[in-house]
C-alpha cells in the first residue's frame, strides 16, 4: 500500500465534477487522491464514521493511537471513541493489536493532563467498553 493512493488499492471511481451533490462527495474524491501517509486525523475520523474504506481507516488509527492514545481532531480521545464504532467486520480482525493499545492507553491515561474531568471520564468510558467488547468477542 506504500505510496498508493486510496483509488488505486480499492479501485474506486471519483465521483464525476457535474454528480457532485455535497461537501461528502468532494471530501470522498479528496481522500481517493490521497494515500494512506497523506490522511489526517479529521480524514481517518470521518472514514471510520462513514464506514469508508475501513481496512485501511481502522489500520491507520491504529498507528496513530499507538503514537498517542488522545489524539482526536475536535476532544482527547476522539479517535479512540471513533474506532470503538468502527465496522465490527473489520475492526475485529484487529483485536491483536487494539488490546496492548488499550493497556498502555489506560496506563498513559493516570498521567495525563486532560482538559476537564468529563473528558477523561468519557476517554476511560470508551476504554473499559472496548475492552469488554474484545473480551465478549472471543469467549462467544
Amino acid at each position: 500500500m506504500d505510496g498508493k493512493t486510496l483509488k488505486e488499492i480499492y479501485e474506486y471511481d471519483l465521483v464525476p465534477d457535474d454528480d457532485l451533490q455535497s461537501s461528502l462527495d468532494e471530501w470522498f474524491n479528496s481522500i481517493m487522491e490521497k494515500t494512506v501517509e497523506e490522511l489526517t486525523i479529521a480524514d481517518i475520523c470521518r472514514m471510520l464514521r462513514q464506514k469508508i474504506c475501513s481496512v485501511v481507516a481502522i489500520g491507520k488509527a491504529i498507528d496513530m493511537l499507538d503514537e498517542d492514545p488522545f489524539v482526536g481532531e475536535l476532544y482527547e480521545g476522539q479517535l479512540m471513541l471513533t474506532l470503538y464504532n468502527a465496522k465490527e467486520k473489520y475492526l475485529c480482525k484487529r483485536y491483536d493489536d487494539i488490546e496492548p493499545l488499550l493497556e498502555s492507553a489506560a496506563l498513559r491515561s493516570k498521567t495525563h493532563d486532560w482538559a476537564s474531568e468529563y473528558e477523561k471520564f468519557d476517554y476511560l468510558h470508551t476504554l473499559e467498553s472496548f475492552a469488554k467488547k474484545i473480551r465478549e468477542s472471543r469467549s462467544a
